[in-house]
């Protein structure tokens, strides 16, 4: 996986967009708070997914051992190390509930997506992730992805399966402080299926998802908006971006569509703002 300023380069890409149709200085400043919202939201929507995803690699696994100690003579709680993330479950077998503890250390640890964790995710869950109605609560100590510090909370809930794909669904209340100090707070409902486990049912980071949803939530400005997801955002893999999707994302009575794409493994997007459509490459 190729190691891209995701953010950083989406943020110069909209600073550099002119949506020429629009020209006064209200409207200038209405597409700068799109634009802006646009930035925060895609932010959280993707480190919230992120966080889910490196989380699956680390649980799921234990939970299919049925959270069996390393050895037979170890002692609860059960502490495994794998890739350097510390993990901690409270009890073995099938007592519930179970209190998981994924530690990525103050230094922190590069994921399959090329993001680095720091801090702790704790993890309560009511039953095996099979079992319909089983939830996943999180919350989050010192924790971080890529610097931005996460607070608040997710819940999932597993709903069964549809025509053999399974799917969760997933409340979050987040609130992340960027690198710049600034804050954005984000409620959303969304749910998120499995579409393609790639073949390797017991590797997680390679698994393929679509995401279906909605969002409230106020920018880094400090300005409210709404967020709806108009076509399914695709996951595939370990692959860092949506690969396709639109949101349709409204503010100050205003919209901006973005446009991930037809599903090419690429770096591409489209923002749209009053008719106009700029393509802006996410590859570094």
């Amino acid at each position: 996986m190729k190691k891209l300023n995701f953010w950083a380069l989406l943020a110069f890409t909209f600073g550099v967009i002119n949506f020429s149709a629009c020209t006064s200085n209200d409207d200038l400043g209405s597409e700068a708070t799109l634009t802006a919202t646009a930035l925060d939201d895609s932010q959280i929507g993707s480190i919230s997914d992120n966080i889910l995803a490196s989380a699956d690699e680390y649980v799921l696994p234990i939970e299919s051992s049925n959270y069996a100690p390393v050895s037979g003579l170890q002692r609860i709680p059960i502490v495994k190390n794998v890739d350097g993330v510390i993990i901690t479950v409270d009890k073995s077998g099938t007592e519930f509930p179970k209190t998981i503890t994924l530690d990525y250390g103050t230094t922190g640890i590069k994921d399959k997506r090329d993001n680095v964790l720091k801090g702790k995710i704790i993890i309560v869950v009511s039953n095996k992730m099979t079992v319909a109605g089983s939830t996943r609560s999180y919350s989050f100590v010192d924790f971080s992805v890529n610097d931005n510090k996460i607070k608040g909370s997710k819940l999932v809930t597993f709903n069964g399966e549809t025509d053999g794909k399974p799917s969760w669904s997933v409340v979050v209340k987040d609130t992340v402080v960027k690198v710049d100090g600034k804050s954005v707070i984000v409620n959303s409902t969304r749910t998120r299926t499995l579409t393609d486990n790639n073949a390797t049912p017991k590797v997680y980071f390679d698994d393929s998802f679509s995401i279906t949803g909605s969002a409230t939530g106020v920018n880094a400005k400090g300005v409210a908006y709404t967020m709806t997801i108009e076509k399914p955002l695709i996951t595939v893999g370990a692959w860092p971006v949506f690969v396709a999707g639109t949101t349709l994302i409204t503010s100050e009575k205003r919209t901006v569509l973005i446009d991930y794409g037809d599903g090419t493994k690429d770096f591409k997007a489209t923002a749209t703002v009053n008719g106009v459509t700029k393509e802006f490459n996410l590859r570094k």
